[in-house]
């Protein structure tokens, strides 16, 4: 196993130790038990049924921020860009100190080619940081995608609206 994908191994691991941490003790049980399948799914890369299971604990608690986090994710892994984003926002507007709702936002930023949100969302996730293995997620993040704006072709920000036509 290369050392790249140990880290990825290592990185996705203590995500969901992390997610699995952080169930709150308020949170209806049937939404919790929903939710840790959902972590149990995405482990073996079964996108839709975690996306099923983090859809039935948002059902029973719709407030839940890390329920929104595993959707977004479960999405993103199934190509669905739109919902992931969605969710992925309405995780971050729910919990503005959520390091990983921050971090996978940009990292899905990333991914779609839309820098300059990438790096916003970055920021947010290092304010968030609370411990020093999520400053180190973060900093090889940035790095990667650093080293990839290097070798790519320069592309426009689209951040700027179309001009009325008059």
């Amino acid at each position: 196993m290369s050392s790249d994908l140990m880290i990825a191994v290592a990185v996705e691991e203590a995500e969901r130790a992390a997610a699995l941490e952080r169930v709150s003790e308020s949170l209806p049980a049937e939404a919790g038990a929903s939710f840790r399948q959902g972590l149990e799914w995405m482990s073996p890369g079964e996108a839709g049924e975690a996306a099923r299971c983090f859809e039935q604990a948002l059902k029973r608690a719709p407030d839940f921020a890390d329920g929104h986090v595993g959707l977004g994710m479960a999405y993103a892994v199934g190509a669905q860009v739109y919902p992931a984003l969605d969710h992925l926002e309405a995780a971050t507007q729910l919990e503005p100190d959520n390091f990983y709702a921050h971090f996978k936002l940009g990292q899905l930023y990333f991914k779609l080619r839309i820098p300059q949100k990438g790096y916003e969302q970055m920021a947010r996730a290092l304010d968030c940081a609370a411990s020093l293995e999520e400053r180190r997620l973060v900093a090889q993040l940035l790095r990667e995608e650093k080293q990839r704006e290097k070798s790519a072709y320069r592309r426009p920000w689209w951040n700027k609206p179309f001009p009325r036509l008059a």
